[in-house]
């Protein structure tokens, strides 16, 4: 598979050190590396969490922009590349207007929340962005290259990711002043044909053989100083599974990495009963400790969204059907009665959320 292929480049490239003393990972990872179930006293603090994501920052008369945004990439505080939908129609923005979002000093600071920056350098111009293909070939003015160096695979997730958000684009490849930047100058990350396949925010999972690997984004919990509660997709490298629905499950609610100032909003307990794909629909049964959710035992929205959201990632699938032990029926996002017999889709807006 062509995953398999770039999987191997891009995550060798950043992890070379360790591939020097053998081809599995995790023999010499220290404890802080280490991907743990969070600690007891994280998850209160993740339900307390949870609940504040009911309410947003938007202002109510902004909200309908927001529902039919362009969503983009910018670099968190706590250093991650996350999504987040800026009030611009997409079929009022092209891809080449889309990437002067992500320019410091650019046009996205009058609508990010505090905590959320864009990631290229200022003074950074697109030169020029043609589509061949199905790949964007987007011309940078020499100001792309003083990217901070330890940011530099931050750099190209914001790019590939945003860029892959207009359906028309499926990869990308770079090219300053005119001419191919066949690598980065200072990791040598690959910066040609990327996609959505070489990961956004990569970790590779303890003990990973990457000759028989495969990637997994698993969508956890982050939290603003302002208490504003965001969705943060992490590519999870891990050994290569038959059921990668399945897979994805088992490892979101592994839950973040120790350390890592993430959280999730899935109990460490929660069983995976049976996962199914058939066509473009998963059907994921759960144990009962995923209705856990305030006093009518539901779950909760956050939990919904980030199953959701990590199922639908990779998979060909865009619809998920959530049941527990065997019910159709789960009382979602802590409203007492409300059915979710009807499929779930992926949703179009993520951070900030109306949904």
């Amino acid at each position: 598979m062509a995953w398999r292929n770039r999987a191997k480049i891009a995550v060798t490239l950043l992890i070379c050190p360790i591939l020097f003393t053998g081809c599995t990972i995790g023999d010499q990872a220290n404890s802080s590396e280490q991907i743990d179930p969070p600690p007891e006293h994280m998850q209160q603090e993740t339900a307390e969490q949870v609940k504040t994501s009911s309410t947003s920052p938007i202002r109510a008369e902004l909200k309908e922009q927001y529902l039919n945004g362009t969503k983009m990439y910018f670099l968190t505080d706590n250093g991650y590349i996350v999504p987040y939908t800026i009030p611009v129609a997409k079929k009022q923005i092209k891809p080449q207007d889309a990437l002067s979002y992500l320019i410091q000093a650019g046009p996205a600071k009058d609508h990010l929340p505090k905590g959320f920056s864009p990631i290229l350098p200022t003074g950074t111009k697109i030169k020029g962005l043609e589509i061949k293909n199905g790949t964007a070939i987007v011309n940078f003015s020499k100001e792309f290259l003083d990217y901070d160096k330890k940011l530099e695979k931050h750099v190209l997730d914001a790019v590939t990711w945003t860029l892959t958000e207009f359906p028309e684009i499926k990869a990308v490849s770079i090219e300053v002043e005119g001419k191919r930047l066949d690598k980065m100058p200072h990791e040598h990350t690959p910066a040609s044909l990327l996609t959505r396949e070489n990961g956004i925010n990569l970790e590779v999972a303890e003990g990973v053989n990457l000759s028989q690997s495969m990637p997994v984004t698993l969508y956890f919990l982050g939290q603003t100083e302002e208490n504003m509660v965001y969705f943060v997709p992490v590519t999870r490298v891990i050994n290569r599974q038959e059921n990668r629905a399945e897979a994805t499950l088992k490892e979101l609610i592994k839950g973040p990495k120790q350390n890592s100032g993430l959280l999730s909003a899935i109990d460490v307990n929660t069983e995976v009963r049976r996962v199914e794909e058939k066509g473009d629909l998963i059907t994921a049964d759960f144990g009962e400790q995923l209705l856990q959710y305030g006093s009518q035992q539901s779950a909760s929205k956050d939990a919904l969204q980030s199953i959701v959201l990590s199922l639908t990632e990779h998979n060909t699938a865009s619809r998920v059907k959530i049941t527990v032990k065997g019910e159709n029926s789960v009382g979602a996002f802590g409203e007492k009665g409300e059915n979710i017999d009807a499929p779930l889709s992926r949703p179009q807006m993520i951070n900030p959320s109306e949904l």
